[in-house]
């Protein structure tokens, strides 16, 4: 899986890109994590991410 962009994140949502990184931004605070690599790699190790979703593209 690669990562997404804001936009990306933005039009799969129908929602301003600018909404999607106030959300994102709040959601690396709460984690108390400094970049989204942090809260993935956090978000493996609590097991908050299901098995199939860990498939890493080349």
């Amino acid at each position: 899986m690669r990562r997404k962009s804001n936009q990306e994140i933005a039009q799969i949502l129908y929602i301003p890109p600018g909404t999607v990184q106030v959300h994102v931004h709040a959601i690396l605070q709460k984690l108390e994590v400094r970049d989204r690599t942090q809260a993935a790699v956090l978000a493996i190790e609590k097991g908050w991410v299901a098995e199939e979703l860990l498939v890493i593209e080349p």
